[in-house]
């Protein structure tokens, strides 16, 4: 079988199907080295789940950062904490993405994957035995593998499941614009995260390796337009009015010259599943940053699609649309989550932003004029 995609979801996938005495997995690793990801702390549930995939003590080896929970400003000026003090699962963790990254794909290979690096998915052709995959590495002839299922874990790409007809179904997407700084003093990098919601987005911020710190504003395309928040001096501007989140960069300085723009799709696949391949994590289902959901909903689904390729290679076919089932019911469950985070907060009722996110401007939208 053949797993397109090396990240969280697709590395989990790979890792319990080997667990689980499932051979010759090929892991076509898409990833650029080098490449900053936006993703960089996972709550204390995660630990139970790295258990019982059965890598927590090589994760704990990692020496990532602990997070003891977060500080927010949501609904009203004044502060709440979600700290993990009282957690049974422990405190979570600021990642090291690259770090984390790259140890799940040896962790995979250690296993018996075989790890095509720096290969990315061309087009497929349908066999007998199921499916010819080409593939393409930079600076090299393209190459063919065979594969007799195949799991989509490409991320927001979703190169397979799209080649297969499958459309994505949109939720209202944000776009996050983000700045690294780095300290000039003494003082230290919180080991909280920050959320802070303002007129027009939320500001989230939380600490990065090397006492660095990562600034990033969520917003939408139109106010990003209209504000010209592109532009670093507004985006700088739009911080300073935010004093709460402001403070949290003093003695320190940016490290990027630019802004790194992410966009932050919510989507989910109309087919998660087909003959003999299915979409796992972001390739099947893209969620809001604001559920903090995204890292362990790929890696939980990652595991759940090792036990349904097993039920599908002893013949229970019906796995496959039981798990498409699973993960519609999933983004159900997470529209309403995100829906009833953005209706916290009601202070900007003439907020384009807040508008569309509490969906006033759809239901203008669908009046009969």
């Amino acid at each position: 079988m053949a797993i397109i995609g090396a990240g969280p979801a697709g590395c989990s996938c790979a890792i319990a199907i080997l667990n689980a005495g499932i051979a010759n997995v090929t892991l076509v690793d898409t990833s650029k080295t080098g490449k900053f990801h936006i993703g960089e702390s996972i709550p204390p549930e995660m630990n139970p789940i790295l258990r019982q995939l059965g890598i927590a003590d090589a994760f704990q080896a990692q020496n990532h950062e602990p997070c003891f929970g977060s500080c927010s400003y949501w609904g009203s000026e004044k502060r709440g904490y979600n700290d993990s003090i009282l957690s049974p699962f422990g405190h979570g963790w600021h990642l090291d993405r690259a770090k984390f990254n790259l140890f799940l794909v040896n962790e995979a290979a250690e296993r018996g994957a075989k790890v095509l690096s720096g290969h990315s998915y061309q087009s497929s052709l349908k066999t007998e035995g199921g499916y010819q995959l080409n593939l393409k590495k930079e600076g090299e002839d393209s190459t063919t593998i065979e594969a007799d299922f195949v799991v989509d874990a490409s991320g927001v790409r979703s190169v397979f499941a799209t080649d297969q007809g499958s459309k994505k179904q949109h939720e209202t997407p944000l776009v996050c614009l983000a700045l690294r700084f780095k300290n000039k003093g003494l003082r230290e990098v919180s080991k909280l995260t920050h959320l802070k919601s303002v007129e027009n987005g939320w500001w989230y911020a939380a600490r990065i390796p090397n006492e660095q710190l990562l600034v990033t504003l969520y917003t939408n395309a139109e106010t990003v337009k209209k504000l010209g928040l592109n532009d670093l001096k507004n985006w700088i501007q739009l911080l300073q009015q935010s004093p709460n989140t402001h403070q949290w960069i003093a003695q320190m300085e940016p490290i990027d010259q630019k802004l790194l723009g992410f966009p932050a799709q919510s989507f989910c696949l109309d087919h998660v599943v087909g003959e003999n391949w299915m979409a796992i994590g972001d390739a099947a289902s893209a969620y809001d940053p604001i559920t903090s959901q995204g890292i362990i909903k790929s890696i939980t689904q990652g595991m759940r699609s090792a036990e349904i390729i097993a039920h599908c290679k002893n013949g229970a076919k019906e796995a496959l649309p039981y798990f498409e089932k699973e993960v519609f019911h999933q983004y159900e469950q997470y529209k309403e989550a995100r829906q009833h985070f953005y209706n916290l907060e009601q202070r900007w009722p003439q907020s384009e932003f807040w508008r569309e996110m509490h969906g006033l401007d759809k239901l203008v939208s669908s009046k009969p004029k």
